[in-house]
């Protein structure tokens, strides 16, 4: 029965793939959703049934910027395909005792730190990866720069490093994911695209990270993810300036919802 499952999912994922090459781009259809926020930044939404793409935020939607937590999504694939980690909802990293957050002081699984944004956690299992094979997967995954920069960077890299995305190279990306097209162990992928749940209801599932350059001048955020409703898939990437100081995050979700309400996606369950 889950063999059946599987495949009639990736029948429907590779059907999506087919069919949106060659949509049309609505450019500045979005520039609205960040002018009504005062926001800099830059909005990518992409309709999987034809191809139809929405963007906001002009030649921004191909600049590249670091992916912060949302490369938790590739690398969770990548820690998961070596083996650092085999369950990721039982295996479990215990704290290390260094006090930074409430969600993050305590043991994780991959599952924990994902949600809870884990950096620590991370940082450890993608030492046990080591630099060689981490640079040689994210090679495979042709993920923005594909550069992970030396190897005393291996625990940092995506959020101070030399590793760089569009929110272009993102929404492809993600894609490819959806449609267990990436280079990974197809188990792997279903069990990363488990991880993504972020919200959800009867007939609709959005699955999503968030990112936060903290490092950068000016900060810069993600939200990168995918809405699964009714018979379509709308691909999104959002990347906007942030100020730490003053907490900017929930803007990040916020635009990413406005921005697919204008696109027409159904969206209306996705209210807090």
């Amino acid at each position: 029965m889950r063999f059946l499952f599987l495949l009639i999912a990736g029948s429907v994922a590779l059907t999506f793939l087919i069919l949106s090459d060659g949509g049309e781009t609505d450019d500045g259809a979005l520039d609205p959703v960040l002018d009504a926020e005062q926001a800099t930044g830059a909005i990518l939404i992409r309709r999987l049934s034809d191809g139809q793409e929405w963007t906001g935020g002009g030649a921004r939607v191909e600049q590249r910027f670091l992916p912060a937590s949302t490369f938790k999504i590739p690398n969770s694939l990548i820690i998961l395909e070596t083996g650092v980690v085999s369950d990721p909802e039982a295996e479990i990293l215990p704290w290390d005792g260094v006090v930074r957050s409430p969600g993050w002081d305590g043991d994780q699984t991959l599952r924990t730190a994902f949600v809870r944004s884990a950096f620590w956690a991370y940082q450890d299992w993608a030492s046990q990866v080591g630099h060689d094979r981490m640079q040689a997967y994210v090679t495979a995954l042709n993920y923005g720069s594909a550069d992970i920069g030396p190897s005393g960077d291996i625990d940092r890299f995506w959020l101070e490093g030399q590793l760089e995305i569009s929110a272009r190279e993102q929404v492809d990306f993600l894609q490819r994911l959806f449609a267990r097209d990436v280079p990974f162990n197809a188990e792997v992928q279903d069990q990363v695209i488990t991880l993504m749940r972020h919200r959800w209801g009867e007939g609709w599932m959005l699955r999503a990270k968030t990112g936060w350059a903290i490092r950068d001048e000016p900060n810069h955020g993600w939200y990168v993810g995918w809405l699964e409703a009714g018979d379509d898939v709308w691909v999104f990437a959002v990347n906007v300036d942030l100020d730490y100081e003053t907490g900017q995050g929930a803007l990040r979700e916020r635009l990413a919802r406005t921005a697919l309400i204008t696109v027409g996606a159904p969206v209306p369950a996705l209210e807090p």
